[in-house]
């Protein structure tokens, strides 16, 4: 064997291990467990573990809801009846509306998703042990990205290998080797953009929603009330349904546009017949009295035709008529 051969050998496998193994070192400590922070976490936290974003945003939209701090009616609308907060997350929201029915529960959903508030619940689940450090992910898919540097170098070995005479079976035991780093980098592929659970947030996501105090679905057993069976179970699942959990489930579905999922798209191509204008308007007249915002605590939520409004009990007020609502429900017209 000639000292090219040896040469050629000797470059080709060590662009193969030394990555290799500086993948699998960086794998490793990515997915180890790192000393975990004091105490448990916190509602906001649970929520994001289990559900991500979207979970967070309803949890607490849920948990104001139910103490009476804000209100959602019937048409995907939210005010603001006391304003106060008790995390960051909850200031986020209070800030994002007011106190009329001018909010859209739709957009506040989608913007807080993307607060600052929120994207500090990634930090403090970091510093419990239960999500990735984002230091440690880099690191992994740097080592990925020199691995498969030293796969195409190693690649080109084995072509050099192959061509050289009196090389006999060394560019086969060499491809063999390549075959292997393939094969490693694809089981050891580096983990995505979003946050990845160590095996202790692993752990804590399986056991969580079958198993302890947690994983009930009833609001009135549950710890932290409906707010903690939203952050377990998301929006479906506290027993019993509340309107403004419905209201929150239409919030999380994707909208239409105009030309496909309005129901006037259609509509609006040709004149509708004078007993349709009839009918619409006589419709459109008998809904304009249902208006109703849902609160969680039992009081209701009322607006005149005037502009007035007078909440009390489940009374409702109006300019025109007046009317008893039970149950806590709200009305106006």
């Amino acid at each position: 064997m000639n000292a090219g051969i040896v040469v050629a050998s000797l470059v080709t496998l060590l662009a193969l291990v030394a990555p290799s193994a500086w993948l699998v070192v960086a794998r490793r400590r990515a997915l180890a467990d790192p000393p975990p922070a004091q105490g448990e976490p916190e509602l906001p936290e649970v929520a994001y573990l289990l559900g991500g974003r979207g979970r967070v945003v309803d949890t607490v939209i849920a948990g104001m809801c139910d103490d009476g701090r804000i209100s959602v009616n019937e048409s995907g609308k939210l005010k603001v009846e006391r304003a106060l907060a008790y995390n960051a997350v909850e200031r986020a929201l209070l800030g994002r509306c007011g106190a009329d029915w001018s909010t859209s529960l739709r957009k506040v959903r989608t913007s807080l998703q993307f607060d600052p508030a929120v994207d500090a619940l990634e930090g403090a689940l970091v510093r419990r042990g239960m999500l990735m450090s984002p230091v440690a992910k880099e690191k992994w898919r740097r080592a990925a990205d020199v691995q498969v540097g030293g796969l195409v170098l190693a690649g080109v070995g084995v072509v050099a290998l192959a061509v050289m005479p009196g090389s006999f079976v060394t560019p086969f035991v060499v491809l063999d080797l390549l075959v292997a780093g393939i094969v490693l980098r694809v089981r050891c592929r580096p983990a995505g953009p979003k946050a990845r659970p160590t095996p202790r947030g692993k752990d804590f996501i399986n056991r969580t929603p079958t198993t302890g105090p947690w994983s009930v679905r009833f609001s009135a057993t549950h710890p932290e009330g409906i707010a903690g069976v939203v952050a377990v179970h998301g929006a479906g699942g506290p027993e019993p349904d509340q309107p403004f959990l419905s209201q929150l489930r239409q919030a999380a579905l994707p909208s239409t546009g105009l030309g496909s999922g309005h129901p006037y798209a259609k509509s609006a191509k040709k004149p509708a017949s004078r007993k349709t204008s009839k009918s619409s308007s006589s419709s459109a007249s008998s809904s304009s009295h249902t208006s109703a915002g849902y609160g969680c605590s039992g009081a209701s939520s009322c607006s005149g035709h005037s502009g007035h409004s007078s909440c009390s009990g489940s009374s409702c007020s109006s300019s025109s008529s007046s009317s008893s609502c039970g149950g806590g429900s709200s009305c106006g017209s």
